[in-house]
């Protein structure tokens, strides 16, 4: 009996190690497919569904949903997504429903940008604008490297 506590115990964290493997993997957006995708008005990523998911801050939404809201050229941009935040966390305070809506959609964006790489010269991270790397170097004390929509690379040197 004992032996087969054991067995199951080690079974069920072999089971979640495996599970988690995928978690943190990254890949380079698909820009055609996503561009298909988003203005098929039957697809789950369709443009207009997406961006009213979007502007009510469901949190639901998946990594997928944001890549394709991001990368689908809705006019989405992270600089002015945190300015938006700045500027109701000012208005209002920074607990306000309002202020917290505009950093959760910022958090949104970030999480669709951090899945297409990991900031270096091999993986580096796809950006629409060259605004929308400077603002997420900001938090980081490396250099972070960037391609903006499948273009050159670039590096953006954290401003301290």
């Amino acid at each position: 009996m004992k032996k087969i506590v054991v067995l199951m115990a080690l079974l069920l964290v072999v089971f979640c190690a495996f599970s988690q493997q995928d978690a943190g993997q990254t890949m380079k957006p698909n820009f055609r497919k996503i561009a298909r995708v988003t203005r098929n008005a039957s697809s789950p990523y369709y443009a207009g569904t997406l961006a009213e998911r979007f502007q009510s801050c469901d949190t639901s939404l998946s990594v997928d949903d944001m890549r394709c809201l991001y990368y689908g050229g809705n006019g989405l941009s992270l600089s002015d997504s945190f300015q938006q935040y700045l500027l109701l966390s000012g208005r209002w305070g920074r607990q306000s429903r309002q202020a917290n809506d505009a950093w959760t959609r910022y958090q949104l964006l970030t999480t669709a940008v951090w899945s297409t790489g990991n900031g270096t010269k091999r993986k580096p991270l796809y950006v629409m604008s060259k605004e929308d790397a400077e603002q997420i170097a900001l938090g980081y004390d490396d250099v972070l490297w960037f391609k903006m929509k499948g273009k050159k690379k670039f590096s953006v040197v954290p401003q301290r």
